[in-house]
């Protein structure tokens, strides 16, 4: 691995330069900087922080960007999911060193597998940084904006068990994300409207086939219970703590 090539008085970015072939040795945000005109400084977090101040979830380290928090944890609660660590990203170079050894270490669930068990990324055969199930997970995720951690929460409170008819099930592989359809219609949600986990029975053949009913056959008290008060909207109104002042 090349390395950037800036440097100064008693400091030198550690950064990938190879990565990017037309930054002229320098990492892509040194890079940055000459082309603003400004002179190559290190890349310090901790200047940024000193200016607004450290994100407030706890042990996060990140400088703060809006209301306290950085732009990660800020994006989770401006999509009301609950605040959860932040994934770290892999140091320069240790991808490749996997790549060649035929082993991955998944960045989801932390495995060790064989490369098989990563898609390609694009043309040139780079993997994805997740196996093919944890991509999977990933991508349902992102249609829904909720994360796994808020999943697991919604699913604690309905007992780990379908909010409607009460089977048990799994966050992760049995239960099926509701969603408001008058807000988001299709299969994507804004993440607000997320409801509840449900069993496959009550979200595809139960509650479609209720709600499309005239407003006086919706007699079903279990449907109607479900309706009115959502688990998911119930976790949304409560306060998520956050770092002490």
């Amino acid at each position: 691995m090349k390395k950037c090539r800036a440097g100064g008085d008693g400091w030198a970015c550690d950064r990938a330069s190879d990565r990017y072939p037309m930054t002229k040795g320098l990492c892509k945000t040194h890079y940055a900087q000459t082309r603003r005109g400004g002179v190559l400084a290190p890349i310090n977090p901790a200047r940024a922080t000193a200016v607004g101040g450290e994100c407030a979830f706890p042990d996060c380290g990140n400088a703060a960007s809006a209301m306290g928090l950085c732009k990660g944890h800020y994006r989770q609660q401006r999509h009301g999911q609950p605040l959860s660590p932040l994934r770290k990203k892999r140091a320069n170079g240790t991808v490749r060193e996997m790549v060649e050894r035929g082993i991955v270490e998944c960045l989801q669930c932390h495995e060790r597998k064989s490369i098989s068990q990563f898609s390609p990324l694009n043309a040139s055969g780079a993997r994805r940084p997740y196996c093919k199930p944890c991509n999977a997970e990933r991508v349902r995720l992102g249609h829904y904006n909720v994360t796994k951690e808020f999943l697991g929460r919604v699913l604690l409170a309905q007992g780990n068990r379908c909010a409607i008819c009460g089977v048990p099930g799994l966050a992760d592989t049995t239960m099926h994300i509701d969603h408001d359809h008058a807000c988001c219609p299709g299969r994507r949600s804004c993440g607000t409207c997320v409801r509840g986990l449900l069993c496959s029975r009550c979200n595809f053949h139960g509650l479609s086939w209720y709600e499309a009913l005239p407003p006086e056959c919706q007699t079903f008290r279990l449907m109607n219970a479900y309706l009115s008060d959502p688990p998911a909207k119930r976790l949304r109104t409560e306060k998520v703590p956050t770092a002490a002042a």
